[in-house]
């Protein structure tokens, strides 16, 4: 029987970072307790070294920031970013590498460990990193996933009772003194619901922090603004912010016939459940659309055993900055290569065509390309041939072939 994943979902900002824990046995996601038998699931995002080498997590590391016989590092994911600092993102690999060893709590000696980090939103410098991470932590590409709240948001919402997203999903994130907006917005038509995110955000005046009456009156006209001429069927309340019993106007304002919620773990327990719909599609007609995702297929017509055959170079939907397969074909005399492009908007692929030239002068089935197509962004794919030599009868030229492919014409 082959072994189950456990999907291990990290919710990860520059504060503080909560987990949660998955798999296919558990009746819902486990968000885990920084210290058992208590409710304490945001954990600082913080390391505090001591000169003798022993390293302190989180509220830990809080304590004793201000001690000399060490070293205290905060701002984690910030500092990491820049990439200058290899220290920090030591400390964040150190950290995460903590995060994951909450697993042990748990009787899961059995299952692979499949990592998801969700964070707030999502960049080329983020994937860098992030990428780093996975490599020193070990995790394959296959059991790593990267996303950003939007996505953790869809995965979460879609996985809930059918009736929260009826119409469009709304989401308030208020942390600190910025407060975020987040909504999921459901294409209803064909077998495969198409879902892309919109997002929204303020920062609370001073002169509204002042007293509860004056955030819930802001809060309110924030809902206002936020809600005006959609229709909404489900609403979540997560974050810091809303501690406290101060939404009054702020719940007159949501309106009848919604499903409304209030907590901090959505985006951890999303990350699990994205994760987990990377692998299990059974039932599962969704499709979240971003700009993070390739927006379109890639193919190329080939003949294999003598009959016509269909190569996909990229899958609509993927993460761009996932590695993608290397393919080599044998060069059957003709120069121009052919890749359709298709997309969501378009019933019928349009055809692409590029031509190799200066081939090696060798008999045509003598000759091996490797073809891989290497995402750019969502919507930029570079197409690159090169000659890989025929084993030992014939070396490598080098020569080389790059062609640009813009999946939806800007």
């Amino acid at each position: 029987m082959p072994k189950k994943n456990l999907y291990i979902g990290i919710d990860l900002n520059n504060e503080r970072a909560m987990i949660s824990l998955y798999h296919e046995g558990m009746h819902e996601v486990q968000t885990v307790s920084a210290v058992p038998g208590e409710e304490r699931y945001q954990i600082p995002t913080a390391v505090f070294v001591s000169d003798q080498g022993g390293y302190f997590y989180g509220h830990e590391a809080l304590r004793r920031q201000n001690r000399q016989d060490g070293t205290f590092f905060n701002n984690l994911y910030e500092e990491s970013l820049s990439g200058e600092n290899v220290i920090y993102r030591n400390m964040l690999v150190q950290f995460i590498a903590r995060l994951i060893k909450f697993k042990e709590r748990y009787d899961f000696r059995n299952l692979i460990p499949f990592l998801a980090i969700t964070i707030p939103d999502l960049g080329e410098k983020d994937v860098e990193l992030f990428e780093f991470v996975r490599n020193e932590l070990g995790f394959s590409v296959d059991h790593f996933q990267l996303m950003d709240y939007s996505e953790s948001f869809f995965a979460n919402t879609c996985h809930q009772d059918a009736s929260i997203r009826i119409h469009d999903v709304a989401l308030f994130n208020f942390v600190g003194e910025k407060i975020t907006f987040l909504l999921l917005r459901m294409n209803a038509a064909g077998k495969v619901r198409r879902v892309v995110s919109e997002k929204k955000e303020w920062t609370v005046p001073e002169e509204s922090r002042a007293s509860a009456e004056a955030k819930d009156l802001f809060f309110a006209e924030v809902m206002k603004e936020a809600f005006d001429k959609r229709v909404i069927s489900g609403v979540y309340f997560i974050g810091d912010g809303f501690d406290g019993k101060w939404m009054k106007e702020t719940l007159r304002c949501v309106g009848p016939n919604k499903r409304v919620f209030l907590g901090k773990n959505l985006f951890t327990q999303g990350a699990c459940l994205a994760a987990f719909r990377s692998e299990v599609t059974d039932g599962w007609n969704y499709y979240y659309d971003c700009p993070y995702k390739i927006q379109g297929e890639l193919q190329i017509k080939l003949l294999k055993d003598g009959e016509p055959y269909t190569l996909r170079l990229t899958s609509l939907g993927e993460n761009w900055f996932r590695p993608t397969e290397k393919y080599y074909l044998l060069y059957d005399g003709d120069p121009r290569l052919e890749i359709m492009v298709r997309t969501r908007e378009r019933i019928h692929a349009r055809t692409e065509t590029f031509t190799l030239d200066y081939l090696p002068e060798r008999e045509p089935k003598s000759i091996r390309l490797s073809v891989q197509a290497v995402p750019l962004s969502g919507n930029k794919i570079e197409i690159r041939v090169a000659d890989d030599g025929f084993g030992e009868l014939f070396d490598s030229s080098g020569k080389t072939w790059c062609f640009p492919v813009t999946i939806i014409p800007e």
